[in-house]
């Protein structure tokens, strides 16, 4: 029980910056994939991934 207590909150800890700090992700992530994305496209996907990080790291908190 205490692995999976550990591994959701280290779960959501990545979600909230994947989630607050996308900005600074996109404009750095840009400049390496500057022609597959593009920086609106790369702040929604970083905020997509960190709501998918926090609700894992929910559903692990809740499930046992």
């Amino acid at each position: 029980m205490e692995k999976e207590i550990i591994a959701a909150i280290i779960l959501i800890v990545i979600g909230v910056l994947f989630f607050f700090n996308n900005k600074n992700m996109g404009k750095g992530a840009s400049k390496f994939y500057k022609k597959l994305y593009t920086k609106r496209n790369l702040t929604i996907m970083f905020k997509v991934a960190g709501i998918i990080l926090i609700l894992g790291g929910l559903i692990l908190i809740f499930v046992k």
